[in-house]
């Protein structure tokens, strides 16, 4: 039997590096489980935080849109008021044509039948 003290040291260390492996597999399972944790936990509180700001967000979108249609519509009634406008004064028949509508104006042997519903003075 040789005791040396090497050979001592050499024996000593296996049961050690065994048990240090062991406890490192441990802590390797342990540390990717609470990464896991942590990167769980995070997701869901982000997705939680973005649910505000989603709603926020359509909200705004939708404001837009109306904000848009509006600006159309707009557009639309200041495109039709210019070529009024213009028709009224570079167009004497258009002019003519208006102006016998608003004064209820009409020409000897002309008969004029208005169409539309009765405004009630009790409804004004």
């Amino acid at each position: 039997m040789d005791d040396s003290p090497s050979r001592l040291r050499n024996e000593s260390r296996y049961p050690a590096g065994k048990s240090v492996r062991g406890r490192s597999t441990g802590v390797r399972i342990v540390t990717r489980t609470a990464f896991s944790v942590f990167l769980l936990t995070a997701c869901v509180a982000l997705a939680v935080l973005s649910v505000p700001q989603m709603r926020k967000l359509r909200a705004l979108k939708e404001e837009l849109a109306r904000a848009n249609a509006l600006e159309s519509y707009v557009q639309q009634e200041k495109d039709q008021k210019r070529r009024e406008l213009n028709a009224l004064r570079n167009d004497p028949a258009y002019l003519e044509l208006v102006a016998r509508d608003r004064l209820d104006l009409h020409r000897e042997g002309e008969q004029i039948y208005r169409i539309g519903r009765e405004i009630d003075a009790a409804a004004r």
